[in-house]
């Protein structure tokens, strides 16, 4: 069963390769609204322009207005790039010597006589926390407890 399309920011610093920045959008223009988000949001404070635990509604835009220090040029830099995305239709914008492009993606789900398909055993979880099962308690915490070993 081919799914509805849906679109992500995908990124790639210098001549290095591409990779996801984002989860998935509903539509072209929820990307679009996220990578505005990114720029003048979470990029300042990721880049430490901004801090994190200043106002929420600082972002970019506000602060270079009122910044002439340090990473003055760096936020601009990221407010007008998010500034080009919302003067029309852009699908690619570079700012601060990395390339954002709104990409579509398709899904495919197989979908057999017995249902949906599982994981396969050729499909390996790289991830380092894999191997910890969250256990919700009915006072509502999670513990983290180690899989029980086959002997």
């Amino acid at each position: 069963m081919l799914m509805p399309a849906a679109f992500l920011i995908v990124e790639r610093r210098g001549n290095g390769s591409w990779t996801p920045g984002s989860g998935l959008q509903a539509t072209a223009h929820d990307a679009r609204r996220t990578l505005d988000f990114a720029l003048t949001w979470m990029e300042p404070r990721t880049r430490g322009l901004i801090p994190y635990d200043a106002d929420p509604t600082v972002d970019a835009r506000t602060a270079a207005a009122v910044n002439t220090g340090k990473g003055a040029s760096e936020l601009a830099e990221l407010a007008q790039a998010a500034d080009r995305l919302r003067a029309g239709p852009c699908n690619e914008i570079e700012a601060g010597g990395t390339h954002y492009r709104i990409t579509r993606c398709r899904r495919l789900l197989r979908w057999g006589p017995d249902g949906p398909e599982g994981p396969r055993p050729s499909d390996t979880d790289h991830h380092a926390l894999a191997a910890l099962h969250p256990r919700l308690h009915e006072d509502g915490t999670v513990h983290l407890v180690e899989p029980e070993q086959d002997e």
